[in-house]
């Protein structure tokens, strides 16, 4: 009784990760004096990703820079339907040569294409680290005014480590003490909290999207704690585990002006 009690937990675990969308995340080390270069690239090879087909492919794709707090050049996200449909997809390298193959150019054209993909690759593939994470989607919050995915915008990833004992009570805190208050202000465009899922990472984010420095720094003067803590945030703090912040610009994704998913990378302005 007791093995069957155990299979059909896992089972539910399992069903409930494949339910969720999946976001996938990769660290980029390009260098400096490449980084406007890889830009410009990772437009023209995400599109060309979407050329044809669209099935088996993930259903959009984000890209921040680094501005402080963590070591890496660029951040990539790619979002999926879930954990069977990120692990079916289709291969990216593959799919841009395929594309690249059927397009109506000349043999010179395909080859010198092929040649810059061979730079990008290189250039997202040296030094990079990469991680699965679950979305916590019925947790989302953008907000209902003006939300223009073509400019550039400051975005704020807390992380936390909560025991997995520990991770709903969290949550829970977090959802009243900071995502409410931090919604309530009407600063944030968005708040978009992510759960571990595979890779070496918090098993808690949350990523606070701000249109402006000014944005970002009146929600922390406001929300900020200087004061004594209450019980309630004793326990959030006392439960988080290690935590820290870094703070990225928002340069582009597949997400159209509108806010609709689409399949040209948007560079932001």
């Amino acid at each position: 009784m007791k093995n069957l009690f155990l299979v059909l937990t896992l089972s539910l675990i399992t069903l409930n990760s494949y339910s969720q969308d999946i976001h996938s995340f990769y660290y980029l080390d390009v260098p400096r004096s490449k980084a406007s270069e890889f830009v410009k690239m990772h437009k023209k090879f995400t599109d060309i990703y979407f050329l044809g087909s669209k099935e088996n492919k993930m259903n959009s794709s984000w890209l921040f820079s680094h501005t402080y707090g963590s070591n890496f050049t660029f951040k990539i996200i790619e979002v999926y339907n879930d954990a069977i449909s990120q692990a079916s997809a289709v291969n990216f390298g593959q799919e841009v040569n395929k594309n690249i193959d059927d397009m109506e150019i000349s043999y010179d054209e395909k080859k010198m294409l092929k040649e810059e993909w061979s730079l990008y690759f290189n250039l997202f593939l040296e030094n990079h680290t990469d991680e699965l994470r679950i979305a916590f989607s019925d947790q989302f919050y953008i907000t209902d005014g003006e939300f223009d995915f073509s400019k550039k915008h400051v975005v704020v990833f807390n992380r936390s480590n909560p025991r997995w004992s520990e991770r709903s009570e969290y949550i829970s805190l977090w959802n009243e003490l900071t995502r409410k208050p931090a919604i309530e202000l009407g600063e944030a465009l968005a708040i978009v909290p992510t759960g571990h899922y595979s890779g070496s990472s918090y098993t808690f984010q949350a990523a606070f999207w701000y249109k402006s420095w000014e944005s970002f720094v009146r929600n922390h003067r406001n929300l900020e704690n200087f004061g004594p803590m209450s019980e309630k945030q004793k326990r959030m703090w006392d439960i988080g585990g290690e935590h820290n912040d870094e703070i990225v610009t928002y340069l582009g994704s597949t997400w159209s002006v509108s806010g609709d998913e689409s399949k040209t990378f948007t560079i932001a302005k």
